[in-house]
């Protein structure tokens, strides 16, 4: 597997993530109960620090050849 492939694949995962804090938000303006909701919140606040490390990660592959682009020291593999 190559690293674009690689990176793809982290895109895909993200894409899944996302439809999935979308489902969980829908859940959480409709949920009543306030021990189900802090629940929902603190799943939601997982899945984006998630998502979040996915889309750099993807980035940092995309681009882990280019010279000219720099991620800062943030990942070192």
């Amino acid at each position: 597997m190559t690293l674009q492939e690689m990176a793809g694949e982290y895109r895909r995962s993200c894409a899944l993530i996302q439809e999935r804090m979308g489902l969980l938000r829908r859940s959480l303006r409709t949920e009543e109960d306030l021990l189900a909701a802090q629940q929902l919140r603190q799943r939601l606040a997982e899945l984006s620090a998630l998502y979040r490390e996915g889309r750099e990660i993807a980035l940092h592959l995309e681009h882990y050849y280019d010279r000219r682009y720099h991620t800062h020291g943030k990942f070192s593999f």
